[in-house]
């Protein structure tokens, strides 16, 4: 894939450090790239508390405050999502998430391949 090193090193920061935030002590948090006919997936999953469907609403939304709560009581402004978003849709991709309350949430950005040069 192309895409701008910070913005994409920002994305996998504010995922990863917000799937610890709310993981307890003990869980994992799984972090997977999988490459597809023309896409490139990245998965990021915690086993944390889950989301509400109202909290997928909004979550990619600025200032959000979400009723799952981070385990050691961090604090949270509500940008971190909002700012995913909005970086890996500049560089062309989609993110969005897969959880069910109680169970965890998965956070999934998904970018098309580059084309790849034609040797002559």
């Amino acid at each position: 894939i192309q895409v701008d090193s910070l913005y994409m090193t920002q994305v996998l920061e504010n995922l990863i450090s917000n799937a610890i935030k709310f993981s307890n002590e003990g869980k994992s948090v799984e972090a997977v790239i999988s490459s597809m006919q023309n896409k490139v997936r990245i998965s990021i999953k915690d086993q944390g508390p889950g989301l509400t469907e109202d909290d997928q609403a909004n979550l990619f939304k600025k200032f959000q405050r979400l009723s799952a709560k981070p385990t050691k009581g961090e604090g949270s402004i509500g940008l971190g999502l909002a700012i995913v978003k909005r970086y890996v849709e500049l560089m062309g991709g989609k993110v969005w998430c897969e959880s069910e309350s109680g169970v965890g949430a998965a956070f999934i950005v998904e970018f098309e391949k580059a084309n790849e040069p034609t040797l002559t």
